[in-house]
């Protein structure tokens, strides 16, 4: 399915699949990326859903900034070097949901992806409290995949970025390395060394493995190609490592209030490792908010490896797509 441009909003794109039979008032399936998750690593994932669950319509949005579709190069070259930050990101998904509700998709899902997850909390209360479409709008569905939502800085990389963050100016050298590399090196080599080097193949060759692969080659590519993208990506890093700390109350909201006010379903799915988010954190969310007896919000941990089968990591959307896609097709089923 390709990935369009969407004009109204600064260097969005998109990713829509309409639900099959096509309907203005299908419910809508939403899914909100981490960072700096180019839509482009998510499509063989999408596509999986779409097909065991063709009565969705599918969103993808982008976070402002990081368009990959078009010419997506020009675009992001101009003079204008906005910085698009969490809040921005906030109402940039509040806004484009907005007009979704009002034409018609009402009955909303959403999965979320690491920092997708901490901006999905604050899209879903906002539009919960909009005047124009608080009563029209039910979540009935939402997945946090390995969610930072609480204490990003401690974990592993948050520790090792923040200690970058503070010695060097990480943002601009590493800005300036992509320009020098981009400079010296021919870009085939730079594909080469993408596909042999950064981005493991495949040990199978099964169609949608091979197809995913593919995306995440082109997607990385393209972040190599886009300093605007790198910069982006760097300076919403360490945001996020500035201002997603323990938020008791907003997460009580999520994990109590809304389930409880609402009816809406919540399910939230942890590597069994995860470097961007700590055991510690991982341990207290399931603390604070897991209850047997709550059929409304799910928890779920990934297994560790053994031997045959990897585990789930934090990145599985660049190597791990086939494999996520049924888990989350299966937790999509207990809804």
């Amino acid at each position: 399915m390709p990935i369009t441009t969407n004009p109204k909003y600064p260097l969005t794109s998109e990713y829509y699949r309409p639900s099959s039979p096509e309907s203005k008032d299908a419910p809508l399936l939403v899914f909100i990326p981490g960072n700096p998750g180019l839509i482009d690593y998510y499509v063989t994932f999408l596509d999986i859903i779409a097909e065991q669950y063709p009565k969705y319509a599918i969103l993808a949005i982008s976070h402002a900034g990081y368009q990959t579709s078009g010419d997506f190069l020009t675009a992001g070259n101009t003079g204008d070097q906005t910085y698009y930050d969490l809040d921005y990101q906030v109402t940039h998904k509040v806004k484009i949901l907005k007009e979704q509700i009002l034409s018609g998709h009402s009955n909303i899902s959403i999965l979320c992806h690491s920092v997708g997850g901490y901006i999905t909390q604050r899209v879903v209360r906002a539009l919960l409290k909009d005047q124009e479409v608080k009563d029209l709008v039910q979540f009935e569905f939402i997945g946090l995949i390995c969610p930072t939502i609480v204490d990003i800085a401690k974990s592993l990389s948050g520790q090792f970025f923040g200690r970058l963050f503070s010695i060097l100016p990480l943002v601009q050298t590493c800005v300036y390395l992509v320009m020098v590399l981009q400079f010296i090196l021919p870009d085939a080599l730079a594909k080469y060394i993408i596909r042999n080097f950064v981005i493991a193949r495949p040990k199978l060759t099964d169609d949608k493995l091979m197809e995913s692969w593919s995306n995440s080659l082109d997607a990385t590519h393209k972040i190599y190609r886009s300093k605007r993208i790198v910069f982006q990506a760097l300076t919403l890093a360490k945001d996020e490592l500035k201002y997603i700390h323990r938020d008791d109350d907003y997460n009580d909201w999520f994990f109590h209030q809304l389930p409880e006010q609402y009816g809406t379903k919540v399910w939230s799915f942890f590597a069994h490792l995860d470097y961007w988010v700590h055991d510690n954190t991982r341990d207290y969310i399931l603390s604070r908010y897991h209850d047997l007896e709550n059929e409304l919000v799910h928890f779920e941990v990934g297994d560790m490896d053994n031997g045959d089968v990897r585990a789930i990591t934090h990145s599985f959307c660049i190597d791990q797509s086939v494999e996520f896609a049924e888990i989350t097709c299966e937790a999509l089923a207990r809804k």
